[in-house]
């Protein structure tokens, strides 16, 4: 049976920007991964007051993405609603594509460093592999978690990338502000927020 490498990545995308595409496409090429599914997380309308909807960050995923034949995108968080959890997201695409499909979920070294804490974690490494994006320098930073997990600790896998300072928070304040947010987040994405006043949004072009 031919086995198909799914990476995984997960996300508010609040708004998706360089960084994430970028870590996603270096995972895709450094552990051979056939496609990268991209999974915009749901939010309740009491924590996005300020944001973009459920159904915005969605769409401007898939704005993000539209020019990478390896990479798609999937509701299926959104459509189920309530918390966001990455066990039950892992154990639905496992029952879906059963076991032709390897699952690689891709995440920031803060992620992997917070990943003790996660609901269930030993399970989640049980059922994919862990690639945590590292600065260049950074790799030790997630050594610690590794060890942590014993025997599973070698279901995280260390992925160095270029160094781009990039997080969502930063880049709402800067559309807030009307300060541009060019070369940070993709055109048509940059457009989208626009046409739809997302963010309070007079950022330049």
């Amino acid at each position: 049976m031919e086995i198909t490498r799914l990476g995984v990545m997960g996300g508010t995308f609040n708004p998706i920007h360089l960084g994430h595409l970028m870590i996603a496409e270096e995972a895709r090429e450094a552990y051979s991964l056939d496609r990268v599914l991209f999974i915009p997380s749901y939010i309740t309308p009491h924590k996005e007051v300020h944001g973009a909807t459920a159904r915005q960050r969605l769409e401007m995923t898939r704005l993000a993405t539209a020019d990478n034949p390896y990479f798609t995108v999937s509701d299926m968080e959104i459509r189920r609603r309530g918390p966001s959890y990455t066990l039950d997201t892992l154990r639905f695409l496992k029952k879906l594509y059963g076991p032709s499909h390897e699952l690689y979920f891709i995440s920031g070294t803060d992620t992997i460093q917070d990943l003790p804490n996660w609901n269930h974690p030993e399970d989640i490494l049980r059922l994919c592999h862990f690639i945590g994006a590292t600065r260049p320098d950074g790799t030790e930073a997630i050594m610690p978690v590794v060890r942590h997990f014993g025997s599973l600790g070698h279901h995280i896998l260390k992925l160095s990338v270029p160094t781009m300072e990039l997080s969502s928070t930063e880049l709402r304040r800067r559309i807030r502000e009307g300060r541009s947010i060019r070369y940070m987040i993709p055109r048509a994405v940059a457009d989208y927020i626009r046409k739809n006043g997302i963010y309070q949004c007079t950022a330049q072009r």
